[in-house]
């Protein structure tokens, strides 16, 4: 075996403090200091960096592309390549959001936010179940999540990071504003949580995989959807709230959406339940489809007999 694949495959370090991991700090250090330049500097920049990254990571590009041409097939292909092109800049501006949401002392400082529906949280929680605060993969998630812990309480569930640093920068940023961190395999956490009488923010828009899923059309395309939803709401009795937040065109800042707790929400019937969700997360991504995470395989999964959808 020669040499280089023997130090490819040499265990990284656990702790993120260990020396091999310090360019990585000084690279957080940096991305600090950028959440200190005017928001709108901030925005501008990061449209930049999303402009750049649509060029360099062609293999995202390619699957953007995919989801869009399977979601809108009947707009015209100039438009789905305007739309993800504003996809790659609105990822850009979304990575910079990280650093406001996670360093500054109040987010609302440097820019607008209107919550919309507040009172549909605090109204379920009077049933003394929790609250299921289902939400999307939008770029916009990570500063939503901060401002609107700064008017109620929640606690997130998260998926780790796999890099040592951004997972320890992440969670100790995090811990300091919401109510706690829960896995995203931990449901009885989440369950605990509800027991407790918390609010539960998650995004189920997901693949990951068959087996806790069952396939429902997204946009009409069979997609593995998650089923948490269904069952959590089951098992817990907790009521299920749409919330959904946007970044508003013009630059100013965000708004935030509340809707009511899901009526007839556990309706028995696992599928039909998760068709529900996907319809409500449809109409959060037909509102402003660029500010989508469409960078997610979201229709990797196939139904069986069904061919993959992306090249690679």
């Amino acid at each position: 075996m020669s040499s280089t694949n023997t130090r490819s495959q040499r265990p990284q370090p656990r702790s993120p403090y260990h020396p091999f991991y310090w360019p990585t700090w000084v690279g957080f250090g940096l991305f600090r200091l950028l959440s200190l330049l005017p928001y709108r500097w901030q925005l501008a920049l990061g449209r930049q960096c999303g402009r750049l990254l649509h060029g360099l990571l062609t293999r995202r590009r390619d699957i953007v592309r995919v989801n869009l041409e399977l979601c809108f097939p009947h707009q015209a292909v100039a438009e789905r390549n305007r739309v993800a092109l504003r996809c790659f800049e609105s990822m850009g501006m979304g990575m910079l959001e990280i650093g406001l949401a996670w360093w500054a002392k109040d987010p609302r400082t440097h820019c607008e936010c209107t919550i919309k529906g507040l009172e549909h949280i605090r109204e379920a929680l009077q049933q003394g179940r929790g609250v299921l605060l289902c939400g999307a993969h939008l770029h916009t998630a990570e500063l939503a999540g901060r401002l609107l812990a700064l008017e109620q309480p929640i606690a997130i569930v998260y998926r780790p990071q796999n890099d040592v640093v951004a997972e320890t920068v992440a969670n100790g940023c995090r811990s300091r504003y919401y109510s706690d961190l829960i896995q995203h395999r931990d449901m009885r956490g989440v369950l605990r949580a509800l027991a407790k009488n918390r609010v539960v923010w998650y995004a189920p828009d997901i693949d990951a995989g068959s087996k806790r899923s069952v396939f429902a059309p997204f946009f009409g395309v069979p997609a593995a959807s998650l089923t948490a939803t269904s069952r959590l709401a089951k098992v817990s009795g907790a009521p299920v709230v749409p919330c959904f937040y946007y970044r508003r065109a013009d630059g100013s800042g965000y708004d935030i959406e509340v809707g009511p707790a899901l009526d007839q929400f556990p309706s028995g019937e696992v599928l039909e339940d998760t068709v529900r969700i996907n319809r409500l997360i449809e109409g959060a991504v037909r509102r402003v489809p660029e500010q989508y995470f469409w960078q997610h395989r979201r229709f990797k999964s196939r139904p069986p007999g069904e061919p993959p959808v992306y090249r690679r």
